[in-house]
């Protein structure tokens, strides 16, 4: 079927060659069958033929974005919204940047303008449930989850979210059952299989136990083998049958993530003091999950 549109829309662009709607259906589609480079080349393209094409501006953000290249991701939304304002996608995808970047508070605004604008925006209301949760405001987050569950029942991360809400909450059996609609709504869903898998041993839950291990560990193998972020936690690593290179190169990537999220707040590293004072005190500090 993807091969088909990419097609057609080729076809559209070889009888209008100057039209960016076609360039900018092309790059979705290419982007869909993770043809990375040439979607990228025809959203430029796009945006050649039309500057203040909000579309291309906020799909090529989105690809800048899963780059890396965040500072030129947040260029392009920014202009997708000088051009579009009431352009709901674009101030939610500006908002998950923002919230990645530690800047809670904008993020918050730009969510909330996207809700404005598109009240039944389900992926908003959960992305902005997980930014109240990061600020500490559990109940405006639960309800976040909530109206995203209300407007899309079949919204697995919404489920997912809102099951985490509950296991941070120390309400283990709620968790459970949100875990358990998260994985029944989307199968393949490894942060949620694996936060299940801890609420079940939190309450001595043994059902299928060898067959659940055996499952976890294969996730976390396809994880590190993919260079991904491990749906296990360094702390519950310890609770599982896995190797001991295992448990540290779970811990290798999650203090990698830590230091990426250190880097784009753009601080000077700190400088250690080469010597202590004679009256001098030594400083330590520990920070914890």
């Amino acid at each position: 079927l993807i091969d088909h549109a990419i097609d057609t829309y080729r076809h559209a662009i070889e009888l209008q060659p100057n039209f960016p709607d076609a360039y900018c259906n092309l790059a979705n589609a290419l982007k869909e069958k993770g043809l990375v480079a040439e979607s990228e080349e025809c959203y430029n393209t796009a945006l050649r033929l039309m500057p203040t094409h909000a579309d291309s501006l906020n799909n090529l953000a989105n690809i800048k974005r899963e780059q890396g290249y965040t500072e030129e991701a947040i260029r392009l939304y920014l202009k997708a919204l000088e051009v579009f304002p009431e352009f709901a996608a674009a101030h939610s995808n500006l908002a998950s940047v923002l919230q990645q970047q530690g800047k809670l508070n904008e993020a918050l605004m730009h969510y909330k303008e996207a809700i404005r604008i598109q009240p039944t925006f389900a992926d908003a209301y959960s992305n902005m449930g997980n930014t109240l949760k990061e600020m500490q405001d559990i109940p405006a987050a639960l309800q976040c989850y909530s109206r995203a569950i209300q407007i899309n029942p079949a919204f697995a991360d919404a489920h997912s979210n809102l099951a985490s809400i509950h296991k941070d909450s120390g309400n283990i059996p709620e968790a459970i059952q949100s875990y358990r609609t998260a994985l029944r709504l989307k199968p393949d869903f490894p942060d949620a299989y694996c936060n299940l898998a801890h609420c079940q041993q939190i309450v001595c839950d043994w059902t299928d136990y060898d067959a659940r291990m055996k499952k976890l560990i294969s996730i976390v193998a396809d994880q590190l083998e993919r260079n991904r972020l491990p749906s296990v936690h360094p702390h519950h690593s310890m609770l599982y049958p896995l190797s001991h290179e295992f448990r540290k190169a779970i811990a290798n990537r999650h203090a990698n993530l830590c230091l990426e999220k250190i880097a784009v707040l753009h601080k000077a590293p700190f400088k250690y003091p080469g010597e202590l004072a004679p009256d001098g005190r030594l400083r330590i500090g520990y920070v914890s999950s």
